[in-house]
């Protein structure tokens, strides 16, 4: 943790060197302004912001040079949550709380647990923004993000991350997500259950846009946490039997996620990703360390058929991908033992599919709706005998809400959710959740 603060902390000194070494400005354009951000501040606040949905807007107010050369923002939001869950206690499940785990729903639904009514006030954020020498050649973005996660008070980390001539290096949403793509605004932190998404420790670059074409690449080394910073876990299974032999071994190779996209308007897109993984493991019956690699492909994108409506796709499919699939993410089922090749693993088959639409009622009044499947092959026997919070088949989720903008600082949300989760010899069993928020951004 004191890294990332070392980190955060190097960054603002590196932007505030470069603004006071810009010795040829006059001093007039080099002093410092407290005040609102004009439409140039926001504009170039939002193009240095990372492509993720949720995202806080541009804070209310600034410290800039007079010339717009520097810009260090602090902005944040409170948003707590009360709702009632309606057939099923996923509230109260490990790492869900006000997140919508599908893959968390206990099956079967208990006795005397099918309802819970909550309310959460420990639900909100700060970011600090800096960027240095905008619109130049040389721009430099830090950004830092802390809050808590809905589950506990303890205040997390959840993005560290500095952007220099398209390259980009930190914790963040990694680039395999298409986070305009990726799902409609939710009140629901977790969001789809097949939506791609996780954060990593990456460094990667994207390309500016010829023509509307753009291309990216990076390396990653997942740290397997949600978007609001709770940890997942690893997603093949650990055994230790003995000291000397076990298969949480060193790994020697970052995950690799690529992206190639054509857009001819901001909602007008299609973007074409992929992903290498590889893991290193030890067979426990010939003793000796291996390797095994899994792959995934992507299709994604939007459409504005009309200035008040935006769709939202996206489709992955892929092997050994897990940690990467919302719902999927921490449960030891990318990689399975091999029945064919005794000691050896291999990685299983899984599919996330999301599809969303937005209608922009009024300048102050947003409607959404979304359906989503997560799903995974070639795991039954394996599944069975682990623990029934591994036990998965598929989930399927779907939400509907509506927002209403009071000023620009406040927001009022209200969300149905509706979600199932299927075993393998279980059965399976399915939550409804009614959910409101009071949102202050600031």
């Amino acid at each position: 943790m004191k890294t990332h603060y070392f980190i955060a902390t190097l960054a603002l000194l590196l932007c505030t060197q470069g603004v006071s070494g810009q010795d040829s400005l006059p001093s007039r354009e080099r002093s410092i302004l407290f005040c609102k951000p004009d439409a140039e501040v926001k504009e170039i606040l939002q193009a240095a912001k990372a492509e993720e949905p949720g995202h806080i807007k541009a804070p209310a107010f600034v410290l800039k040079t007079s010339d717009n050369k520097f810009i260090m923002t602090i902005g944040g939001e409170i948003n707590p949550i009360l709702g009632w869950d309606i057939g099923n206690d996923l509230y109260e499940q490990p790492g869900a709380g006000i997140s919508f785990v599908t893959s968390a729903i206990p099956v079967p639904a208990q006795q005397d647990h099918k309802a819970d009514f909550y309310i959460n006030p420990i639900n909100g954020s700060l970011d600090l923004q800096v960027v240095a020498f905008a619109n130049t050649p040389d721009q430099l973005t830090g950004y830092v993000k802390a809050g808590i996660n809905g589950v506990n008070s303890q205040v997390m980390l959840q993005r560290a991350w500095l952007s220099y001539r398209n390259f980009t290096a930190g914790m963040k949403l990694t680039l395999f997500q298409d986070g305009y793509a990726c799902q409609p605004p939710t009140i629901d932190p977790q969001g789809p259950s097949g939506c791609v998404s996780a954060v990593a420790y990456e460094v990667g670059y994207t390309s500016k846009s010829y023509n509307g074409f753009r291309f990216a690449a990076a390396i990653d080394v997942p740290s397997y946490y949600s978007s609001n910073g709770y940890y997942r876990g690893k997603d093949y299974r650990k055994y230790d039997d003995t000291k000397a032999l076990t298969t949480d071994v060193a790994q020697l190779c970052p995950d690799i996620p690529v992206w190639v996209e054509y857009s001819w308007s901001k909602w007008n897109r299609i973007r074409l990703s992929g992903i290498y993984r590889h893991i290193s493991y030890r067979d426990l019956l010939n003793d000796r360390l291996r390797g095994t690699s899994g792959w995934g492909v992507m299709l994604s994108g939007n459409v504005q058929p009309a200035k008040p409506v935006i769709l939202y796709y996206q489709i992955a499919y892929g092997e050994g991908i897990g940690a990467y699939l919302q719902d999927i993410a921490g449960k030891p089922l990318s990689w399975i033992p091999s029945n064919s090749e005794p000691g050896r693993l291999k990685p299983t088959p899984m599919l996330g599919a999301n599809f969303g639409v937005t209608v922009n009622a009024t300048d102050k009044l947003q409607f959404n709706a979304m359906f989503s499947e997560s799903r995974i092959w070639d795991v039954e026997g394996y599944a069975k005998a682990l623990p029934d919070d591994d036990n998965y088949k598929y989930a399927l989720y779907g939400a509907v809400n509506c927002f209403y903008n009071f000023t620009s600082y406040l927001q009022l949300g209200v969300e149905y959710i509706w979600g199932h989760r299927q075993t393998w010899n279980k059965g399976g069993a399915h939550d409804n959740r009614i959910q409101t928020q009071l949102a202050f951004t600031f």
